[in-house]
């Protein structure tokens, strides 16, 4: 039984540094024959741990995983570093800060904090933001492993929620070249006509970003390239100051 937990764990390591991967690739991985490999993907896939792409029969993360690491991201030491930074985010802003990570081809919110203004943008926690038109999402691809991107990019739907959406792979590649070029992701009225959106990755000891930290606002207060360039001085200099709590450290 023990044997048979450490290989399960085993090749959920495996796939987690890959898209997807076959039951041989698996067996290779964990030196057992192809029998042994398909039970514990299927054993996998019955917690729905795993997926099978029924087209290439290959085996990437399931839903599982993905429920598991949200109830894990609730407890995690970024969000108590992160409240007093958001809290004082807000309060030089005067909008509302939002924290988010890559979840199910998505940009979920796991933490929030309101500015007290009448007017004001709500992302409820749990939130998914579409990767590509979202600030928050942007900024996540913009800075995730090529491949994890790469794939990503080809199973994002495009949906248009304006006029202003990003509408296919080859535009919103170019965008995040300039995203990772200065630092910070726009949502510039691409999910919402009247707001406005911030964001700025977080990274970690590793030297990875898998989370990002915004600011979101109406138009009204949010509006011309001295204001936005601003804003966004303020999003990242927040977000550099919790990847260093993380442990981050650039050279």
């Amino acid at each position: 039984m023990i044997q048979s937990l450490e290989r399960g764990v085993a090749a959920l390591v495996f796939l987690s540094k890959r898209v997807a991967a076959g039951v041989t690739e698996v067996a290779e991985e964990l030196g057992v024959n192809k029998s042994t490999a398909f039970r514990i993907l299927e054993t996998l896939e019955s917690a729905n741990m795993v997926s099978q792409d029924r087209d290439t029969a290959k085996y990437r993360l399931g839903p599982g995983i993905l429920r598991l690491s949200d109830r894990f991201a609730r407890n995690l030491d970024i969000l108590a570093a992160a409240r007093p930074i958001m809290a004082r985010l807000v309060e030089t802003t005067g909008e509302s800060a939002h924290l988010c990570m890559l979840s199910s081809d998505a940009a979920v919110v796991i933490e929030q904090v309101m500015t007290d203004s009448r007017l004001a943008v709500h992302a409820k926690i749990g939130n998914a933001e579409p990767a590509h038109g979202s600030s928050v999402g942007k900024c996540l691809l913009a800075y995730c492993p090529a491949e994890q991107r790469e794939a990503i990019l080809g199973r994002l739907g495009f949906e248009p929620y304006t006029k202003k959406t990003i509408a296919d792979a080859k535009t919103l590649r170019k965008e995040l070249e300039v995203i990772a070029a200065r630092g910070y992701a726009l949502d510039d009225g691409e999910i919402s006509e009247d707001v406005v959106c911030i964001a700025a990755p977080i990274f970690n000891s590793a030297g990875a970003a898998p989370y990002s930290l915004a600011i979101s606002g109406p138009r009204s207060r949010i509006s011309g390239e001295k204001r936005v360039e601003r804003l966004a001085r303020f999003v990242m200099g927040a977000a550099k100051k919790l990847s260093e709590q993380l442990g981050y450290f650039k050279d």
